[in-house]
């Protein structure tokens, strides 16, 4: 099965491509000699994102609490060409799976929404060099892209494996190697790698980010944050929507991030407050 869905992934025509406005966004971004002029003008050939992006820059996660902004060249000023681009993604990516009729599509990318924030909160808390955490919210939005990638190949073997699953208290990822031969840690990381421009610390951290912890103490990268913002979504009601047992916060990551149980709730709090507000930008 796993070499079935690898060959489908080379030669299934009809894979979900990125749009063309994330594909000049990521040339425009990447150009050292682009500036807000030349990103706000490609933005605005797209009004219903120019206006989305306007929301989420004024939303609690991006910006909220300041002076509001209602003008694009103001939110990509507060926000940085970077993080428009992080933007653009979120709410881009959604329209490229049609919905699934096996799992919440909205409660799904809500997760996502989620554990890319709290990637990012996590990245800057340590101090992860600048590499790291230009890549961290999209390893993020981007961990669980393997279940939509699932869906999209075997949709009715997939659904099956779903209704079947909740039964089981097993990790999603060792159940899907069990029955067909790979997780969506690696199906979502080969897709991405293939057929969307992001960086290599992004595919790794997708592909990576359900591995044991490492058993020498040293600084966490992406992937390991990747995988503790995921547990610390799934603990305070940040679910992906499928129905699957959830297992309670590894203790470690307080001492491993010297991070206390206070500033673990003020950014889950803040983070929960902007994913329900993101709700019907999404929707929409």
């Amino acid at each position: 099965m796993k070499e079935n869905l690898l060959n489908l992934l080379e030669t299934k025509g009809d894979l979900p491509p990125l749009s063309d406005v994330l594909l000049n966004l990521e040339n425009r971004v990447n150009d050292p000699s682009s500036d807000i002029e030349e990103i706000s003008g490609l933005i605005q050939t797209e009004p219903v994102l120019s206006g989305r992006l306007i929301k989420l820059s004024n939303s609690v996660l991006f910006g909220g609490g300041r002076d509001e902004v209602h003008d694009l060249n103001e939110a990509i000023m507060r926000l940085g060409m970077k993080m428009v681009l992080d933007l653009a993604y979120t709410l881009e990516l959604p329209k490229a799976f049609k919905k699934s009729k096996s799992f919440d599509h909205i409660q799904f990318w809500k997760h996502s929404l989620g554990v890319a924030y709290l990637s990012r909160s996590l990245a800057i808390h340590q101090g992860s060099s600048k590499e790291d955490l230009d890549a961290s919210y999209l390893a993020g939005l981007m961990h669980d892209v393997g279940v939509l990638v699932f869906d999209y190949l075997i949709p009715e073997e997939y659904a099956e494996f779903i209704k079947n699953m909740v039964e089981d208290e097993r990790p999603l990822s060792e159940l899907e190697i069990e029955k067909f031969g790979i997780s969506h840690s690696e199906l979502g990381a080969e897709f991405i790698g293939k057929w969307w421009p992001v960086s290599e610390i992004v595919v790794k951290s997708v592909r990576r980010h359900h591995n044991p912890p490492p058993t020498k103490k040293i600084i966490p990268k992406i992937p390991r944050l990747v995988n503790w913002a995921n547990q610390i979504a799934n603990n305070n009601d940040m679910h992906n929507g499928l129905p699957m047992h959830y297992h309670p916060l590894d203790e470690n990551i307080f001492p491993r991030l010297k991070l206390s149980n206070d500033e673990l709730e003020l950014i889950v709090e803040k983070t929960k407050e902007g994913v329900e507000a993101a709700d019907m930008i999404l929707r929409s």
